[in-house]
């Protein structure tokens, strides 16, 4: 175990973001669904050069994905999307731009209510669609827009690569898994419409500024009173920002035809302040802040993406693959052995696999950490009394060898908390589970904590108990119990000791 591990080359040499690796991870895998890829290579750079499994699957993919062209296709996306983004942006503009002149129109007589409708609709329409999807997906669907932003940015024959359609099925399923393809989709989508609504608004403002335009209602099955709570409705967060609304009279002057005709320009006014304060209230500042939500929702959710399921059969199968590459391990002084008289009897040890048998292991503690750690109970009947493992090959060897000769039912490692583990430790951890029913890791500080500072070392142990907790899942090691405390490594002994029925003696873990 090392205090502070740090490789510069591997840094540099680091994916540039955690949606490329995760991307480039799955499209790999998805690549490989058809047959394995000749990765001998890949896998003994990625096994020299990454500190963890999980590391080196993704690096392993990466190169791969480098040989596959990949990373190239993933460049190609950049400028292919900002490109297709920029002509929907235009396409949707010119809608806008179409629907307000439209609304203005030639003649100088305009229906507020069709205008209004005309103008927020499609947006109010649409806008419910992608709410109610993403409520109901729980954020795995995304808006049509963006989806089509992103099908156009996969297909464009723009030298595009023979794996461009698999990073785009890579693309949707792992951002629908993470609940991430409606923020991405999303913001795309609501960025699109803001940018039609400030045009929109553009245009009416220069229209209604340079032109005179008489805005009334018109209706055969309607009562002015409905147009009345229309306007007073529709009004409302308008007026909050200062927009001028027309009045009850206001609006019963234009349902008639001399109304019309006596109404001023300050009436007139009020119409054609209400009708953008509605485009400005109901269209742009609701799909802005959609845009501006999507965007954090998406730069926050996608720190999630560096992570790698460990318990994917794929990765599984990567990990015993890197597993084999771990040198065996070796006697370095096989004549230094205890001779003479003077060496102790050797207990008396129960069956393999005996019920309530227990192993205890220090591994790499330092000197002045007190052996056996101090509050666990006394070993049971029949089990090896704790052992010491300083990390040489020998007593690593000697440890490996005495679990794979009783088997016992309960395995406890104790290691030192405030270090970091590396490979080796990942390597001895993997090997000596395999010899018991049950692991479980305690991390322990640099001395034995005294009765009436225990409360004090937890406090100050837990990051170094939160680093172990990730390194424990990193690895894949999720059958391993972490016990922070010496009152929490007794209680998980207890679950084993304690009397209950045996049909018959655990059969030994392969």
């Amino acid at each position: 175990m090392t205090a502070a591990p740090t490789d510069h080359a591997t840094s540099a040499a680091a994916p540039p973001s955690p949606l490329a690796t995760a991307l480039v991870l799955d499209a790999v895998q998805r690549i490989e669904a058809a047959g394995p890829l000749d990765d001998a290579s890949a896998l003994q750079q990625a096994f020299h050069t990454q500190p963890t499994r999980a590391a080196q699957v993704r690096q392993r993919a990466w190169l791969l994905g480098q040989r596959l062209g990949l990373q190239a296709e993933l460049a190609r996306w950049r400028p292919v999307g900002w490109g297709v983004l920029l002509a929907l942006a235009a396409l949707v503009a010119l809608a806008s731009l179409g629907t307000a002149r439209a609304v203005l129109g030639e003649g100088r007589s305009i229906n507020a209510g069709a205008a209004f409708v005309s103008l927020l609709g499609l947006h109010l329409l649409t806008l419910l669609i992608w709410g109610v999807g993403a409520v109901a997906s729980g954020g795995g669907a995304g808006s049509w827009l963006g989806r089509l932003a992103l099908w156009l940015t996969a297909r464009l024959p723009l030298d595009r690569g023979p794996h461009s359609l698999t990073l785009l099925q890579s693309a949707t399923a792992l951002l629908s898994r993470q609940r991430l393809l409606a923020w991405l989709t999303g913001a795309i989508s609501h960025g699109i419409w803001t940018i039609a609504f400030a045009l929109m608004l553009a245009v009416l403002a220069f229209g209604f500024a340079f032109h005179a335009y008489q805005l009334t209602w018109e209706t055969t099955i309607l009562s002015p009173a409905f147009f009345e709570s229309f306007v007073r409705t529709t009004g409302a967060l308008p007026g909050l920002l200062g927009f001028s609304v027309p009045d009850a009279a206001a609006v019963q002057r234009m349902g008639t035809v001399g109304g019309q005709a006596a109404a001023g320009g300050a009436a007139q006014s009020d119409w054609a302040w209400w009708l953008m304060g509605c485009v400005l209230v109901y269209g742009l500042l609701p799909r802005a802040l959609l845009a501006a939500l999507s965007i954090a929702r998406w730069r926050a959710g996608a720190r999630r993406l560096a992570g790698v399921d460990m318990a994917d059969p794929y990765v599984r199968r990567i990990v015993q693959r890197l597993d084999a590459l771990e040198p065996p391990p070796q006697v370095i002084d096989p004549e230094h052995r205890a001779t003479g008289a003077a060496a102790a009897p050797a207990p008396v040890l129960g069956p393999p696999g005996a019920p309530g048998s227990l192993a205890v292991i220090g591994f790499e503690l330092p000197p002045e950490q007190a052996w056996p750690a101090p509050g666990l109970p006394p070993m049971p009947t029949g089990s090896a009394a704790p052992l010491r493992v300083s990390g040489s090959a020998g007593e690593r060897q000697q440890a490996l060898a005495q679990l794979a000769a009783t088997r016992p039912e309960s395995l406890l490692l104790v290691v030192h908390a405030p270090s970091s583990p590396d490979r080796g430790t990942a390597r001895f951890v993997r090997e000596a589970a395999r010899h018991a029913g049950r692991v479980a890791l305690w991390p322990v500080a640099a001395a034995a904590p005294s009765a009436a500072g225990e409360g004090a070392s937890a406090v100050a142990e837990a990051p170094a108990i939160a680093r172990w907790q990730r390194w424990l899942e990193s690895e894949g090691f999720s059958a391993l119990a972490l016990v922070p405390s010496a009152l929490e490594a007794t209680n998980w002994i207890a679950q084993a000791t304690s009397p209950r029925p045996h049909a018959a003696s655990p059969a030994p873990t392969p």
